[in-house]
């Protein structure tokens, strides 16, 4: 696996204006139950579908968004994301959040993979580059 050095280039002046926007944000929706850890490793697929939910462990009431991170943690394809998006509706502050949240996601999954999981900095990688990749 490369040293974190390598990953530097995946602090893009693009994600850092994400994780921006996202700060500024305001919540927009009523807080409702959310998972609160929606990656690879929590989710069940069959044959490429959605099949199930596993670790429900940070399951509590709070901004809907936070489960919406899963839309790039999840999907590798941009026309993918772009339809889940688009499918759930969502307003722009509420999109400007959950992207915020995908930033936050990628950037623990990538640190603490480093260190001793690379599964996981394989994941906070993939999440940060679908995010640069969107704008």
């Amino acid at each position: 696996m490369r040293n974190i050095s390598h990953r530097v280039d995946l602090l893009t002046p693009s994600l850092i204006r994400i994780w921006r926007e996202a700060l500024e944000t305001d919540i927009d929706v009523p807080a409702t139950w959310i998972a609160g850890d929606i990656h690879a490793r929590n989710v069940i697929t069959n044959n490429g579908k959605l099949a199930s939910f596993i670790d429900w462990g940070d399951m509590c009431k709070g901004d809907r968004a936070t489960d919406l991170a899963g839309i790039w943690n999840l999907f590798d394809d941009a026309r993918t994301r772009e339809e889940a998006v688009a499918a759930y509706g969502m307003s722009n502050a509420t999109l400007r959040r959950a992207k915020g949240w995908a930033v936050f996601f990628g950037v623990i999954l990538l640190e603490t993979g480093l260190q001793d999981s690379p599964r996981h900095a394989a994941m906070g990688e993939a999440t940060l580059r679908r995010l640069n990749e969107d704008g």
